[in-house]
């Protein structure tokens, strides 16, 4: 049997459904597969991820990657090559830059989605014939979107369980679902083209005999249906609450505001539904028309008061930063922040706009601001969408009141955008904000600890303008390891084991 190792560089704290998905594919072309994952539990070095494909003698060996940390990526493409590894790149990632990959020394890059491409790649079929590839000597017209009905289920037996084990005996990421694939949305802060436009749908049945085989191998009672949009087909959503309901668990997804109706919502809840991400991201007409969102003010405020009259507990995504915003835009922001109080259950933390290669927002202000391919510099490498998560010692790179409130660093950084002194002013009000409202959430029924907490991340907002680095310098030198903050969100939303209701 040959040997196939798929590597994840960029760390994670849970297994990532895109290996077991392309894992699957491989096991069905007689392939044994391996996984090699970089986490924060075990960081991994260039070395490791070479000593592990000679370790199970890989006949290929796969890289999955994002736009984060790239350059560590590349280091390990070359070191894979130098010890006469075939390396294959693919994920949003080399998508968007294929020949960025190509230079490092892979020898193909899969452009678009990879699973039918890799089984044509392993199967022995020419290169030149498979479509969706580039290598160093051609590229070929970009693969047709799949019917993904006629891929395998994700396995997560390539997975070590124990890498990813947490409280409870929860094996994080195996509860993140999959009931389909692609948005509608052409919002021009998001790298859709990566899987395109058009939504394709997994057969329900076989997805909630997945989440039954789930419960009863691994104990799993609580589900995230990671969709972009899970609500695009009411009717499938429907038959969704139909099926599920027997099971007994309790899960919760992500939707558009203008997607959702009353009715949708209760049979949601009814089914075991207990939380609704809505991505919103901004409350200000203006800003709503110029990302492309096709959602009015009206329906981002209708969609969560709906699902909190029945009983959801509703996340909203924000988003500010944005190149043309001015004060006034911020304050629109926070007007709809109190509109919906008592609606929302949590605000998104991690709001700072990131422009990402393949979005159009890159593309038009990229050459305006100079920061044209900012992930090949070295300053760059350990932004994402939230700074601090990424980092191995998160309170060496972020403030107290930036894992409590809100993550700002782009903004007050300014690392792709430049702000006036007044829209700095306006944003940190809406930091503050946000983190009074977060705060009631984190702390149920602990009004002392809420007040403290705020208290503490006035005191560090206040610090940190005097002393920029003060904070994170003490931080880097008298602390090493996660930051709990992430630990009490996910617990509060839900994203556990079991799911317990914080009331």
């Amino acid at each position: 049997m040959r040997n196939f190792l798929l590597i994840y560089p960029t760390q994670i704290t849970e297994a990532p459904m895109t290996l077991a998905m392309l894992g699957a594919v491989l096991e069905q072309e007689g392939y044994r597969v391996h996984t090699c994952i970089n986490t924060f539990a075990q960081p991994l070095t260039v070395e490791d991820f070479v000593l592990e494909a000679r370790a199970v003698k890989a006949d290929y060996v796969g890289i999955s990657m994002l736009t984060f940390r790239v350059l560590f990526a590349y280091d390990i493409v070359r070191a894979l090559k130098e010890a006469g590894f075939t390396v294959i790149l693919g994920g949003p990632h080399p998508t968007d830059c294929p020949t960025e990959g190509i230079k490092a020394g892979a020898d193909i890059v899969v452009i678009g989605e990879g699973e039918e491409t890799l089984r044509e790649i392993v199967s022995g079929k020419p290169l030149r014939e498979i479509n969706g590839i580039m290598t160093k000597d051609f590229k070929t017209e970009r693969r047709k979107r799949l019917d993904i009905n006629t891929l395998p289920l994700p396995d997560v037996s390539v997975f070590n369980e124990k890498d990813f084990l947490g409280e409870e005996g929860f094996v994080k990421g195996f509860h993140r679902i999959y009931t389909s694939r692609g948005c509608p949305g052409i919002c021009t802060f998001c790298d859709w083209k990566v899987f395109g436009q058009k939504f394709k749908e997994y057969d329900i049945k076989a997805v909630v005999d997945e989440i039954k085989r789930r419960r009863d191998k691994y104990g799993l009672r609580s589900f995230s249906i990671a969709d972009d949009c899970f609500t695009v087909n009411p009717e499938r959503v429907f038959e969704f609450c139909r099926l599920i309901k027997p099971l007994d668990v309790q899960w919760r997804a992500n939707s558009r505001a203008n997607l959702v109706t009353k009715a949708m919502l209760s049979a949601m809840k009814d089914a075991g539904c207990h939380s609704i991400a809505f991505g919103l991201e901004s409350g200000d007409p203006e800003t709503l028309q110029k990302i492309a969102k096709d959602v009015t003010l009206a329906e981002n405020i209708r969609a969560p008061k709906l699902a909190h009259e029945v009983g959801l507990e509703v996340y909203g995504c924000l988003m500010t930063g944005f190149p043309w915003e001015t004060p006034a835009h911020v304050e629109n922001q926070i007007k709809f922040i109190h509109e919906l109080w008592d609606d929302v259950s949590l605000f998104q933390v991690s709001g700072s706009l990131m422009p990402f290669p393949g979005a159009p927002i890159y593309r038009t202000y990229a050459p305006i601001y100079g920061f044209e391919e900012y992930w090949l510099r070295p300053e760059y490498q350990n932004f994402g969408i939230q700074v601090y998560q990424n980092a191995p010692n998160p309170l060496a790179v972020s403030t107290f009141y930036q894992r409590y409130l809100f993550d700002d660093t782009y903004i007050r950084d300014e690392y792709f955008f430049t702000y006036t002194p007044e829209y700095k002013k306006a944003v940190r009000g809406l930091v503050r904000e946000i983190g009074r409202h977060n705060l009631r959430f984190m702390f149920q029924g602990q009004p002392r600890k809420q007040k403290l907490y705020l208290a503490l991340a006035e005191v560090s907002l206040a610090v940190s303008r005097v002393f920029p680095k003060l904070e994170k310098r003490l931080g880097g030198l008298l602390f090493h390891g996660r930051s709990q903050v992430e630990r009490i969100r996910d617990k509060r939303r839900g994203i556990a084991k079991s799911y317990t209701n914080p009331n």
